[in-house]
């Protein structure tokens, strides 16, 4: 996965990904706590995805998003690998 700063400001933040999964789940995050995190396509013949953060400290906010993705992701990775095992 390939993760570019686009623009890295105090209050915003943008990012440019190649895959939409990690994108997706981070806005998701941010949204749930109340920060203004979006999702967009660049442009439809680049396969290239970014993300937007605005927040008073949006860099902050992106790293505490990211930590919980981590985490909740490392849970699912334990829960999956236990259903694998029990199936076999």
């Amino acid at each position: 996965m390939k993760i570019k700063f686009i623009q890295k400001k105090k209050g915003v933040v943008e990012l440019e990904f190649d895959d939409k999964t990690l994108p997706n789940a981070l806005a998701g995050v941010l949204s749930e706590r109340g920060i203004d995190a979006y999702v967009y396509d660049p442009h439809p013949l680049i396969p290239s995805y970014g993300l937007h953060v605005e927040a008073p400290d949006a860099m902050r906010e992106l790293k505490s998003a990211l930590n919980q993705v981590e985490k909740e992701w490392g849970e699912f990775h334990k829960l999956l690998k236990g259903e694998m095992k029990s199936k076999k």
